[in-house]
């Protein structure tokens, strides 16, 4: 379904002409089986092992990957489905009789050991893809960032606050240009 056109006008090509190229840009959202897999991954990867209470929800974690994604321009968009169907797929390649998502927790936790440290360049790619945009997304959920003693405002503004204090001096705002 196409939702919106996005034209950029370009005034010449390599001959001289006047073009005009049209993007389109169409809805995207994650297949039920591409969640499962993101769903499962980010309980192995992050969720399980967060030494950390109360820990972000799960369906809002997936659901905020899922809008990250759909935001991505097209061919990042289609990169990222790509890795996780690899993500999801290459197990049976590696030698498990299940896809990932089916696959016990303790087999998920190694295979992704594994995957992390593969002489394979591509499963650490693989892995890179996926688990960066996991943590991105899982870290700025409220309950993660206050678990790591993240207080939500920039480091230099916050620097700025501390200096200010110490030196018994109203905080600086910073303006914008």
């Amino acid at each position: 379904m196409l939702k919106s056109r996005d034209r950029e006008r370009k005034p010449f090509d390599n001959r001289g002409r006047s073009v005009m190229i049209i993007f389109m840009a169409e809805e995207f959202r994650m297949s039920d089986a591409n969640r499962e897999t993101i769903r499962q991954f980010i309980l192995a990867m992050i969720h399980r092992e967060a030494d950390f209470d109360p820990k972000p929800d799960l369906e809002k974690v997936v659901n905020l990957y899922d809008e990250m994604i759909s935001t991505l321009p097209t061919l990042l968009r289609g990169s990222m489905n790509v890795l996780i169907k690899t993500l999801e797929l290459s197990t049976i390649a590696q030698g498990y009789r299940h896809t990932f998502s089916h696959l016990s927790p303790e087999q998920q936790k190694q295979y992704l050991y594994k995957m992390e440290n593969s002489s394979n360049y591509a499963f650490r790619g693989v892995m890179l893809g996926v688990k960066s945009m996991a943590l991105l997304v899982y870290f700025s959920e409220p309950e993660a960032e206050k678990a790591v003693g993240y207080d939500g405002k920039c480091l230099v503004e916050a620097r700025l606050e501390q200096a200010a204090k110490t030196a018994g001096q109203p905080a600086v705002e910073r303006t914008s240009r």
